[in-house]
């Protein structure tokens, strides 16, 4: 028995499944297959518009732009930088940061209009090019780099979303990227010619997971401009959720590019392995030793996310040697993206090198000696109900997800709340959150700031619907929602996004700990009680949306808290399907594991 209650018990049994079981697997993969491809596809409008009027809006804006850029790269970047180089180049900053006067440059665009969680939109997929002038100076061990020929190159999605059925028709506005972009720089002065292959590649990686945390899907800047009365919710605009899950196995690579000397003096073989980049998902598959002929199997399937069909996959192979940032890169796949996917589930694809980047899928530059490599995708519903749920593939094991909206905590003083963070931990993998900023509280004058606080007890702690508030508090219906969306008492803020696969939903807990740094790094409260996540199916809402409260941890965690803490956070969960057939909508409860419940469904079959 867990700490919360949840049964435990032993994994069921594997056993080899029968044709006839592949058989039905197959079906019920193609009509996901289909099925997704329908609902995700979107209508595409006119193509390479260019943007004369947005670049002179963004030039205008340049000044302010590259200062606040300026102040990211400084507060968030050059940590990060200095935690990932090896030990050698620690102690690097940014001694001079000046991003000139060249603005990137916007287009041409393309324009669609798609739906994603069940709010209609228009996409705007904005080419951009920043060929940078600027002045960037690092010092490492008192030694001074600079950087010049900074190259910027990707593509920024703007979704007007949601639409609705009055003026202004149009809601709001996500910012986001479906793919973190190509970066190129280089090194000038005399340590240019040295070629400083272990750095840049380092700073590479760091700027792409700097912008990936902050603008690649599922993450995104979401304003809007939506009255109280709308019935929308903002949640899902501000934390989307994958519209399907795509299961990708990279089971085998051919003729791959010798990297390694041998013996003979020649380069005939190379230590392989292929990292997937899906979103702001990285991924690698396990490193094959002396091998142009990989073959990864099931320890080559990973899951993913797919929030459109129009998201990029990055499929690049490489030689690993010692040390980070050394690894040599074999080839990647041109242009992929999942309705190539969707499209063509099981194929050979041709690898081409660095300069193949805007080739076409499936295509391999005029040089076609990198080799080729072998990719099976499957897709899979999120549902609320545990029903053919699909077997596990290596370490591709998970039967369900969970979701996690972190919002915002009431509780600390502004000393204690910068830079909080929150640590989620379930089945042994831990996520830890940015660190928070703190927004003083803000009343306005149509309510009272007792009114307000009954309002946020009653919806946060209690789960009241703005209903259920309005009786209780005589409070209109636009007074009662804006109190809601603006949670103004909350004032240690983070609105992230987190996610967890997992494996056994009858025994998965989530715990939750608060750490602070001020005024030393400690973890200060937690979650007494882990939330055990089959209640969420048992209690047939598949989601839990109320503020969770911590209690201290430890005597000294007692006496650095005033008053109770209050955490805001919406866990939605939902169940890998293979199934796309007109199941209810409703969730299902059910105390039987589910893969068992699948294996008696295929041999009731037989």
């Amino acid at each position: 028995m867990g700490q919360c209650g949840c049964n435990r018990h032993d994994a069921p049994t594997k056993r080899r499944s029968s044709k006839k079981e592949d058989n039905a697997e197959s079906a019920l993969l193609n009509e996901s297959r289909r099925f997704i491809l329908e609902r995700t596809k979107a209508k595409r409008g006119p193509q390479g518009v260019e943007l004369g009027w947005l670049n002179f809006m963004v030039k205008k804006l340049w000044p302010k732009l590259s200062k606040a850029c300026t102040a990211i790269i400084k507060e968030e970047l050059q940590p990060k930088l200095q935690a990932a180089v090896p030990a050698v180049l620690s102690g690097i900053y940014f001694k001079k940061l000046d991003f000139g006067d060249q603005h990137p440059l916007l287009g041409p665009v393309g324009v669609a209009h798609g739906k994603q969680n069940q709010y209609d939109g228009l996409e705007l997929d904005v080419k951009m090019v920043w060929n940078c002038n600027a002045e960037v100076v690092l010092e490492v061990q008192g030694i001074e780099i600079g950087l010049e020929k900074i190259r910027i190159d990707g593509t920024v999605r703007l979704q007007l979303r949601p639409l609705l059925n009055h003026f202004p028709t149009m809601g709001g506005l996500q910012i986001t990227m479906m793919s973190p972009p190509t970066l190129n720089w280089g090194f000038r002065g005399l340590l240019g010619a040295l070629q400083l292959d272990v750095l840049s590649r380092v700073m590479r990686q760091v700027v792409a997971d700097q912008i990936s945390e902050l603008l690649v899907v599922p993450n995104l800047v979401f304003v809007h401009w939506m009255d109280s009365y709308d019935d929308v919710d903002l949640e899902v605009l501000q934390f989307p959720h994958p519209e399907c899950i795509v299961r990708l196995c990279v089971r085998e690579a051919r003729n791959l590019r010798g990297s390694d000397w041998n013996y003979f003096g020649f380069k005939g073989t190379s230590d392989p392995y292929v990292s997937v980049h899906l979103g702001s998902r990285l991924w690698q598959t396990p490193k094959k030793t002396r091998t142009r002929n990989p073959r990864w199997g099931d320890a080559g399937c990973e899951d993913f996310f797919v929030y459109t069909p129009s998201q990029f996959v990055k499929v690049d192979v490489y030689d690993a040697d010692i040390g980070p940032g050394t690894d040599d890169h074999l080839g990647h796949v041109a242009g992929l993206k999942v309705e190539d996917l969707l499209n063509s589930p099981s194929q050979w694809w041709p690898l081409s090198g660095r300069k193949g980047r805007e080739a076409q899928p499936g295509t391999a530059s005029q040089d076609n000696s990198y080799g080729e490599v072998y990719i099976q995708a499957r897709f899979f519903e999120l549902r609320m109900h545990r029903s053919n749920i699909p077997q596990q593939i290596g370490g591709a094991d998970a039967e369900a997800f969970v979701f996690i909206d972190l919002r915002s905590l009431r509780g600390l003083q502004q000393k204690q709340a910068q830079g909080a963070t929150i640590t989620l931990k379930l089945e042994g993998n831990t996520r830890k959150s940015r660190g928070a900023t703190y927004k003083a509280t803000t009343y306005g004058s149509a309510l009272t700031a007792s009114a307000q606080r009954l309002v946020e007890h009653l919806q946060n702690s209690q789960g009241k619907s703005v209903e259920e508030i309005m009786k209780i508090s005589g409070l209109s219906k636009e007074q009662v929602s804006s109190v809601v969306q603006a949670r103004p008492s909350f004032t240690t803020r983070w609105h992230q996004p987190f996610s967890f696969p997992i494996r056994d939903l009858d025994s998965a807990q989530l715990e939750i700990w608060l750490g602070i740094r001020r005024p030393h790094i400690k973890n200060l409260a937690l979650l007494k009680k882990p939330i055990c996540l089959k209640d969420l199916v048992d209690n047939g809402k598949w989601q839990l949306d109320k503020a969770l409260v911590l209690e201290p941890d430890g005597k000294e965690g007692a006496s650095l808290l005033p008053e109770t803490l209050e955490l805001s956070l919406r866990i939605t969960l939902r169940s890998l399907s293979l199934s796309t057939s007109d199941v209810s909508s409703e969730p299902q409860s059910s105390t039987a594991s589910p893969r068992s419940q699948s294996a008696q469904g295929a041999s009731a079959a037989e």
